[in-house]
């Protein structure tokens, strides 16, 4: 589904995400392997990060040992992948009570196939802010429910507002009231996390701001944007319909 380069880029927004949680100030225990058609991440520190990643044919004996390094009360999530289906892999996951729980959607948009769309409320600006705006983004961030305390604000606000986390802001009426950012690493960008304040949804806050992240994007030279949505979302469409194309949607396991 993805080539190496771009799983590569995944692999370092993995672990660039593992540092930044705001959920926790413990040091990271990430461990990640490579094993026989899979991608394995350990860290009994930080509950969502233990993944496996199914990219191709895995054996009976190879997951179960993979399984093996999370820790009793630490189940992973088993992403799986198109090309990886098959019904011996079915049988496995529901012998350890894994079952499906949710899909994402990936895609990726060379820029020189990129349309910019027209529609885009005069009503919305969108600014990028750097990393002085870095407290007021946390701000921002906490209307969301998000609860971060100072300590832990005081050892990742480095890592927030940079020139590679780049972090973006809608307003409307001169009101910040969605965000969204971007990783930058080379000629590539993970078009990442967006939220729009309940009472300002469907008035165009996304649109602009995923114009703003892509062209960005293209102005620091990047050739290629990548994202990842849910199905048949309102995401996944705003984003087809400036030329992003699909290339997989994973099917997301975990245990009952």
């Amino acid at each position: 589904m993805q080539d190496k380069r771009v799983k590569d880029v995944y692999n370092s927004y993995f672990h660039f995400n593992n540092q930044r949680t705001l959920s926790t100030d413990l040091a990271s225990e990430l461990c990640s392997v490579e094993a026989e058609g899979c991608s394995v991440f350990v860290d009994k520190t930080r509950k969502y990060d233990n993944q496996i990643i199914i990219h191709g044919v895995c054996s009976a004996a190879s997951l179960d040992k993979q399984l093996k390094l999370f820790e009793d009360g630490c189940s992973p999530e088993i992403s799986v992948e198109p090309q990886a289906k098959t019904k011996d892999l079915t049988t496995w996951l529901s012998s350890h009570e894994f079952v499906p729980d949710y899909e994402h959607e990936f895609l990726e948009l060379q820029v020189s196939n990129y349309v910019a769309c027209e529609d885009i409320s005069s009503q919305v600006s969108v600014e990028r802010w750097t990393h002085e705006h870095a407290d007021a983004f946390l701000a921002l961030l906490k209307t969301s429910g998000l609860e971060c305390s100072d300590e832990i604000w005081e050892n990742k606000r480095s890592l927030y507002c940079t020139d590679t986390f780049r972090c973006y802001v809608a307003k409307l009426e001169g009101k910040p009231c969605a965000w969204a950012t971007s990783f930058i690493q080379g000629e590539y960008a993970i078009l990442a996390n967006a939220y729009t304040q309940e009472g300002y949804r469907s008035k165009g806050c996304q649109t602009a701001l995923l114009r703003a992240r892509i062209e960005d994007a293209i102005s620091l030279g990047v050739k290629v944007a990548l994202t990842d949505v849910m199905p048949n979302s309102t995401s996944s469409s705003n984003c087809q319909s400036v030329g992003f194309r699909s290339v997989g949607v994973r099917s997301v396991w975990c245990q009952e």
